[in-house]
């Protein structure tokens, strides 16, 4: 089933308007590469899809619905007490989630979890975790990228939405990555840069990781934050939630 990443971005937007809470900027910053992870991979049987930074939970749902997992029932109920939808992903809730995240940090240690699992079962699955640029300044992240090379988990990818912004502003003003490429690359990973929102620069950069024969793989998506709706293109948008007249102008550039 091919995806569209604009109808995510569309329910991912509707959710958060009526709900009058949630994250847009991050949510639709890695929409391009979701759609294309869940038209590509079995993530919902042999593969796995860990959201590590959970704030962006919208997009995971949208996807969800999209595949006809979840309703309109659901959506309806997002972030409401007790709903299967909670603002960061729960798998208590909602099974076919992989992992609850959100405590920033914690999703690359549980992906190794799985992908040494996937290898003591001899099972041929991917696993597939993203992470934002500013949960990077988690301590824990760093713990992760220094374990993964050592188990030789090449069927491990993780996926670093760079839109280069968070809650408090830019990555770069509060603690800066860069440069990001050849620090990972030190701790032994396969690392590949391309654009997030390009489908053949994603195609390209997947089939790489596909190709690695031993080292775990880390992409740098560079993305933009907001990107699909010009106005939310700027780090305000990473929290906000528009009025009728932005929800109607952002469904309007949407379609």
């Amino acid at each position: 089933m091919k995806i569209n990443p604009n109808n995510l971005r569309k329910t991912v937007l509707k959710m958060i308007y009526e709900k009058g809470s949630g994250h847009i900027g991050g949510s639709f910053s890695i929409a391009d590469v979701v759609a294309h992870l869940f038209s590509r991979y079995s993530l919902m049987e042999e593969d796995k899809f860990i959201l590590s930074k959970g704030h962006a939970a919208p997009i995971l749902y949208s996807v969800l619905y999209e595949l006809g997992i979840i309703s309109d029932y659901d959506l309806d109920s997002f972030r409401e007490i007790n709903s299967r939808l909670q603002g960061h992903p729960d798998k208590i809730r909602l099974p076919e989630v992989v992992a609850t995240t959100g405590s920033l940090g914690q999703g690359l240690s549980i992906s190794i979890g799985h992908a040494l699992a996937m290898k003591a079962r001899s099972s041929q699955g991917k696993v597939f975790c993203v992470i934002g640029d500013g949960e990077m300044q988690e301590g824990q992240i760093w713990e992760s990228l220094m374990l993964a090379p050592k188990f030789n988990l090449n069927n491990l990818c993780c996926i670093v939405d760079h839109n280069k912004s968070q809650n408090d502003g830019l990555v770069k003003d509060i603690l800066p990555l860069d440069p990001l490429d050849d620090k990972i690359r030190a701790f032994g990973w396969n690392v590949i840069r391309a654009s997030g929102h390009d489908e053949d620069q994603i195609k390209r950069a997947l089939r790489n990781f596909e190709n690695e024969i031993l080292l775990p793989t880390f992409i740098i998506f560079d993305t933009s934050k907001g990107m699909g709706v010009s106005f939310m293109q700027t780090p305000e948008w990473h929290a906000k939630v528009p009025n009728e007249e932005e929800y109607m102008r952002a469904l309007r550039e949407l379609s």
